[in-house]
């Protein structure tokens, strides 16, 4: 038989902190920064380099995507708002990077 206290404890919600998206965050961020590195090396317009922005990391960009989200709704967002921070974190990042490239690029410095 299973005492009362037992039974508390297992129906008790579980105090483990919300799972934390950093690791997928630096992941993606790391594949963008390097594709900086490398543009600048090779010398890539600046205009050129923001549309290959849009089009590399994808999958560092999904995994982070689903870890944000998933952050987020379990310590109480809702669905949509879950999406849409994810959404502008990943925006900024790319903007970011974007700018980081652009000024590295206009002061011909490149990052080690």
């Amino acid at each position: 038989m299973i005492s009362p206290l037992l039974l508390l404890a297992l129906a008790a919600p579980s105090s483990a902190p919300p799972p934390n998206p950093n690791v997928q965050r630096n992941a993606f961020m790391h594949c963008l920064s390097d594709l900086v590195a490398t543009d600048l090396h090779a010398q890539v317009a600046v205009d050129a380099f923001r549309a290959k922005l849009a089009t590399v990391c994808k999958a560092e960009e999904e995994a982070f995507r689903q870890a944000s989200i998933k952050a987020d709704l379990a310590i109480g967002i809702k669905s949509a708002a879950a999406q849409d921070n994810a959404a502008s974190e990943i925006k900024d990042i790319v903007q970011t990077q974007g700018d980081r490239y652009q000024n590295y690029f206009e002061s011909k410095t490149v990052p080690r």
